[in-house]
């Protein structure tokens, strides 16, 4: 009670702090593009994590003093009495700086530590800040359950934090997540306590115009470019199947889901005619079985309607690094395909730790077995049964991925492609993804815009020549009204081969570096460091411009300091010639995947060669898809390639559970 007592004025005493350091939303200065923004999701911090906790409270409380079982760790704060470097794994308690692959929270210091990381390397780096969602602990002990007043300070502290590392000037786009409120997953039409109290500690993220919708439902857009680049944040919860307060997105209702379909419809719209490209943003992803059927549909058909103006979708919650595709053939097919998995498995939809007597919150713990805590007769209370079901995830992806179309039936306008980031909170092990984006002409006076000629291009209706040969169906029947087939006999669908989302332009996504704290269960005092796992770039994007002349005006995507292998001076010991190595590597890897041997220059054993050879080893092992970019066509190559060489597979694999395996 006193923890609880003390967090609640703690949170009081956050509010007031943010709220007397922001400035109106209109008063952001104007700052040089950097090409790069940040998206992070699910921190899920705990305040009462206790280094040296057992797995069995939840990480909240010590062993016994009499308590001789394995699994003690030094006295009591924090391993004074452990070596620095001390494995976690031979203690079986709570970590320093969190305890991956367990059931617990993220500590405050793993918090701290990540915000200080971003203070320090990114700050003045990025863009703009995607924020997913999920700032509260989880209810895993029952002696110590989660109450509002909790929840709210958690979300207060963590805008307080969010603000005192990126300023007032970076537009941060926060979204809701399913254990920002209580009772979990539960949330239902606004007015209420919840949209108000978030409006209040969101004051400085949510524009003027947008308050009352946001009040309403917990939703708005916003400019992180002006005239160019918006963020929609979306309240996914009002969408998905565990929240009991809402019904789904039945078109032509009142129903909260419907409202916010229609609205994002609207938005959508707007955006379009403007010329401007649209990021959606949200906490739980669009997987089959997790929304409602109609809000799965309605969400499909407007990802596909929009393709044009919408660059991109990003999302949190599972904790599962991932992507797929929405496209016409499963929406198509969404009725049948859920009533046969259904009749079949008993469960909701392909991400099978979805069963439909299991929260939701049960799915953000599957993956490779408990690393901690495994020994414990409650071990999975939350992982169990969704760990078990990561498997059937991974397949189930590998299964879709196979199954698309040969590239002369594909059709590119069909598909949209769906991003799911991994965690803070160590449920894996901790990540952020950084994500660049093309900026040639952005913020010059006419830049890269599409002109009125171009605008009435993309206003094309669906071509009825489509690949699917089995009659469609009634469009009468209220289970066919939101299908493809009937949403685009009588609404517009905008879709060009050379916009943004399908072809490397003004405003498209590029790439992203995905960093992870492979050291966190060492517990030295010194924190463990945040490091590149993996990136989905070609090697002569990481390389500096004046060695491969190919980046122009275009920041590099990881400043050079923080890619492995780096030392001060590597990239100035030769001329650009010496570096032609780049364009054999990627040759090489093309073909043979992310472990390729790197030969070491023949007859040269100096210091200079060490240094090139230990980052040319380097860079390949952090860049095992050699994509050029990230447009639809570009997710559908590598697709492709995932399932057909199973190295690349494995390596995929292995990054959906952040390295987690290793």
């Amino acid at each position: 009670m006193r923890g609880q007592t003390l967090l609640v004025v703690l949170g009081l005493a956050a509010i007031a702090h943010v709220h007397g350091a922001q400035a109106p939303f209109s008063a952001r200065k104007k700052r040089e593009l950097k090409g790069r923004f940040l998206h992070i999701t699910d921190f899920h911090p705990d305040p009462h994590y206790v280094t040296g906790g057992t797995f069995d409270s939840g990480c909240h409380r010590k062993p016994d003093k009499d308590d001789k079982g394995k699994g003690r760790v030094g006295d009591v704060d924090g391993l004074e009495d452990e070596d620095d470097g001390a494995d976690l794994g031979k203690d079986g308690t709570a970590g320093r700086w969190g305890s991956a692959v367990s059931d617990c929270d993220s500590p405050m210091s793993l918090v701290n530590h990540t915000f200080d990381w971003l203070k320090k390397e990114w700050a003045d780096e990025v863009d703009f800040v995607v924020w997913t969602g999920d700032n509260a602990r989880h209810d895993i002990d029952r002696s110590l359950p989660r109450t509002p007043a909790e929840i709210f300070a958690l979300n207060t502290m963590m805008v307080d934090k969010m603000l005192g590392t990126f300023g007032k000037d970076v537009p941060i786009v926060p979204s809701v997540g399913n254990n920002d409120i209580w009772p979990h997953n539960v949330l239902g039409r606004g007015p209420n306590a919840v949209t108000e109290g978030f409006l209040r500690i969101w004051k400085h993220f949510i524009p003027d115009d947008d308050r009352h919708v946001f009040e309403r439902g917990a939703y708005y857009s916003t400019e992180v470019i002006p005239g160019r680049l918006a963020v929609i944040s979306l309240n996914t919860l009002f969408w998905y199947d565990s929240n009991t307060l809402v019904d789904g997105c039945q078109s032509n209702t009142h129903d909260p889901g419907a409202l916010h379909m229609d609205w994002l419809e609207v938005q959508l719209q707007d955006f379009h005619d403007r010329g401007m490209q649209v990021w959606l943003t949200g906490h739980v992803p669009p997987h089959l079985g997790v929304y409602y059927d109609n809000c799965y549909l309605r969400y499909g058909d407007l990802a596909l309607r929009f393709q044009d103006t919408i660059v991109g979708h990003l999302f949190g919650h599972m904790n599962i690094d991932h992507f797929f595709f929405i496209d016409v053939q499963e929406l198509e097919a969404t009725g049948d395909k859920l009533r046969l998995q259904r009749q079949t498995s008993g469960q909701r939809g392909y991400v099978d730790g979805l069963a439909a007597n299991v929260s939701v919150q049960d799915v953000a713990f599957f993956g490779p077995e408990l690393r901690h805590g495994a020994h414990l007769a409650n071990s999975g209370r939350y992982g169990a049964l969704g760990r078990s079901g990561a498997q059937d995830l991974v397949q189930a992806l590998k299964k879709d991925f196979g199954e698309m179309p040969g590239p002369q039936k594909l059709k590119l306008k069909d598909y949209a492609v769906m991003n799911v980031a991994p965690s803070v909170i160590p449920t894996y092990l901790p990540g952020v993804r950084i994500y660049s984006y093309n900026i040639s002409g952005v913020g010059d006076d006419g830049g890269d815009d599409l002109d009125a000629a171009g605008l009435d291009e993309l206003k094309k209706k669906r071509n009825r020549g489509h690949r699917h040969d089995k009659p469609k169906d009634d469009c009468a029947l209220p289970g066919n009204a939101d299908k493809p087939h009937c949403e685009f006999r009588h609404k517009p669908r905008y879709y060009n081969k050379t916009s943004p989302s399908r072809h490397n332009r003004a405003l498209s996504p590029l790439g992203y570096a995905q960093f992870y704290l492979p050291a966190l269960d060492k517990q030295s005092r010194t924190p463990p460091a945040w490091q590149v796992e993996y990136t989905t770039y070609k090697l002569k994007a990481l390389v500096p411009s004046n060695l491969t002349g190919e980046h122009g005006a275009q920041p590099l995507p990881v400043p050079p300091h923080l890619l492995p292998g780096f030392e001060p001076g590597v990239f100035g010991d030769a001329a650009a010639g010496d570096w032609a190595w780049l364009d054999e590597a990627e040759a090489e890897d093309e073909g043979e995947g992310a472990d390729a041997d790197v030969d070491a220059d023949d007859g040269c054993n100096d210091g200079t060669v060490a240094r090139k050879d230990k980052l040319k080893k380097e860079l390949r092992r952090i860049t095992p898809w050699h994509m050029n970019d990230l447009t639809i066509p570009s997710y559908v190559h590598l697709a492709r390639k995932l399932v057909a060489e199973k190295k690349l597979w494995s390596k995929f694999q292995e990054y959906m559970f952040v390295s987690s395996a290793n």
